[in-house]
């Protein structure tokens, strides 16, 4: 699955686009809650970079831990993905929306010019899961996610 996904027309095999809702006060404070507990890790949500090193730290933590004996990674991934997902969100035009799939309802950043649609938890939770020891994935997302916003606004084109 590619890290953000732009719908401009129908592909015969791309999964239906979710019905998308707006976030209300639970899930609002679940955010700020998550997004608390990256803080209160040591990482500055407003800096991409202190959270790609959080990653690293909470992922090779964990990796060290024998796998019996290893607590749900859930809550570190939930965190992470939701402060990256809150530090996107800050600096392009997405915003935070339920999105109901099939398979369940998870939060994600929509933005309806380009049907541009990101799951930041589970952009988080797919590196960790394949063993990625580097959270550069997250600069490189953050930063992939503005230059689009910038493009699509206008900004920073050179004539």
């Amino acid at each position: 699955m590619p890290l953000f996904s732009r719908r401009t027309a129908p592909v015969d095999d791309a999964p239906p686009m979710p019905r998308l809702v707006e976030i209300g006060e639970p899930e609002r404070e679940w955010i700020d809650a998550h997004v608390a507990l990256v803080a209160d890790a040591g990482a500055d949500p407003e800096d991409v970079e202190q959270m790609a090193v959080l990653y690293e730290r909470w992922s090779a933590g964990w990796r060290r831990i024998n796998p019996p004996e290893r607590d749900d990674p859930n809550i570190m991934l939930n965190a992470l993905g939701t402060a990256f997902g809150e530090y996107v969100a800050r600096r392009t035009g997405l915003s935070w929306r339920l999105a109901e799939h099939a398979t369940g309802v998870e939060l994600a950043l929509y933005q309806a010019r380009g049907q541009v649609l990101v799951h930041p938890i589970g952009i988080v939770a797919e590196q960790w899961r394949a063993e990625e020891p580097s959270g550069t994935f997250l600069v490189e997302a953050a930063e992939r996610l503005t230059q689009a916003r910038r493009l699509a606004h206008g900004e920073g084109r050179h004539h």
